[in-house]
This record gives C-alpha cells, sequence and structure tokens, in this order.
C-alpha cells in the first residue's frame, strides 16, 4: 500500500466517524425533544439510530457526554441557520420578517424543535455545559436581531419605540414565552397564531404597518404608521 493511499483510506474513515457522530447526536436530539434529557439514554439511541450501545460508548464514553454533544451540535447548528437566515434578506425588514417566522416554522417541526429547547432550557438550569452553550446561543441570536433592528432604523424602515438592544431583548422574551405557551396548547395557541402575534408586536413596536410587514414578500414595502 502506498502513503498516499493509506492518506486517503485515513480521510475516508474520519468522515465516516464523524457522520456517523453527527447521526448519533442528531438522534439524541430528537429523543430529547420528545423524552427529555433524562429520556436521552445509550439504549434510547440504540433504538433510535440502529447503532449497537457499545458502538455509542466508544464514541460518546458517557451518557453525560453523549447529551453534552449533542446540545452543542444543536446550539452551534441552530445558530448557523438563523446566519444563513440573515444573509439571505435583501431588506432590513425582510430579515426581521423571515427571522420571527423561522422562530415558528424552521426546517424541523415546530414540535420537535421547541421540545429540544423547552427540555434543554429546563436543564440548563442545574448544568453548567448546558447552560453555557444554552447562553452563548441567545447571545448570537440576540446579536442578529440587534444587527438587523440598527440596520432596519439606519435604512429609515422602521421607527420603533425602544433602542435596539431593548427590543431585541423583548423579541426574544415573547419567542420563548409564546413557544412554551404553544408547545402545552395553553389559550388554545398554534404555530399559525403565534406567528400572527409576533407579526403584531413586533409591526406596532417597530412604528410600520402590520398588513404591509406580512405581506413583505410581494415586494411592499413597510409603511410607517400614522
Amino acid at each position: 500500500m502506498t502513503p498516499n493511499t493509506r492518506k486517503r483510506t485515513h480521510a475516508v474513515t474520519e468522515q465516516a466517524i464523524a457522520e456517523r457522530r453527527e447521526t448519533i447526536v442528531a438522534h439524541a436530539a430528537g429523543i430529547i425533544s420528545k423524552a427529555g434529557v433524562d429520556g436521552c439514554s445509550f439504549g434510547a439511541v440504540s433504538d433510535s439510530t440502529g447503532f449497537s450501545i457499545g458502538m455509542i460508548q466508544h464514541y460518546f464514553r458517557t451518557r453525560e457526554k453523549l447529551v453534552h454533544a449533542t446540545v452543542e451540535f444543536r446550539t452551534q447548528a441552530s445558530v448557523q441557520e438563523w446566519q444563513g437566515l440573515y444573509s439571505e434578506g435583501t431588506n432590513a425588514v425582510e430579515r426581521l420578517h423571515d427571522l420571527l417566522t423561522f422562530a415558528v416554522e424552521g426546517d424541523t417541526t415546530f414540535e420537535d424543535a421547541w421540545g429540544f429547547w423547552v427540555e434543554v432550557y429546563s436543564a440548563a438550569h442545574k448544568d453548567e455545559k448546558i447552560r453555557k452553550h444554552v447562553a452563548n446561543t441567545l447571545l448570537a441570536w440576540r446579536e442578529i436581531f440587534v444587527q438587523t433592528l440598527e440596520e432596519a432604523v439606519s435604512e429609515h424602515l422602521i421607527h420603533p419605540f425602544h433602542d435596539a438592544d431593548a427590543l431585541a431583548t423583548l423579541l426574544l422574551a415573547l419567542i420563548d414565552g409564546l413557544a412554551i405557551q404553544t408547545l402545552n396548547g395553553i389559550y388554545d395557541h398554534s404555530p399559525q397564531t403565534m406567528i400572527k402575534t409576533l407579526q403584531r408586536f413586533a409591526a406596532h413596536e417597530f412604528g410600520i404597518d402590520v398588513t404591509n410587514f406580512v405581506e413583505r414578500k410581494q415586494g411592499i414595502v413597510p409603511s410607517l404608521q400614522s
């Protein structure tokens, strides 16, 4: 076997390992969303992935390391999703609309996405590593909102009642609160009513007409409220 052949074989092996680890933590994230952090066991992940418990233990050693790797994987992926969404908008108001909508209708179902976050928020209270991942993610989300709000103000597209820092905090607090209510069916909330509530609140705080804000995909430029 030539040195070059050995190198290619090693590279494929490393890629296969990385893909297998990602498969494991992706399934573990789904388990957490439905059964909580305590329900994320080697046995549950083995049943979900079809991998043996021994293989999962080989990669993650302990259940705690598996949970931490899963939280790290999902929080980093979330930030990347939001950053990608931000880069796609043609103007700041369009970005704000899409960021708010994506908080409800993302790449995964509402139940899976927010089931995971609610369980992880709860676990963060007692686990410093999880708490750090959650805190870093929230800071990254908030920075994206702050940046977008500042751009919208500088472009004279919105005239908010609060500065960007305060308004970003309000928006994220509303998203989290409504998500918990919607996930648990409180007040008969659904993902659709959550989106409408976010849009109404945002339009009011931005000082723009809610109809134009909602219909921004038709190329309507949001008008200021009289």
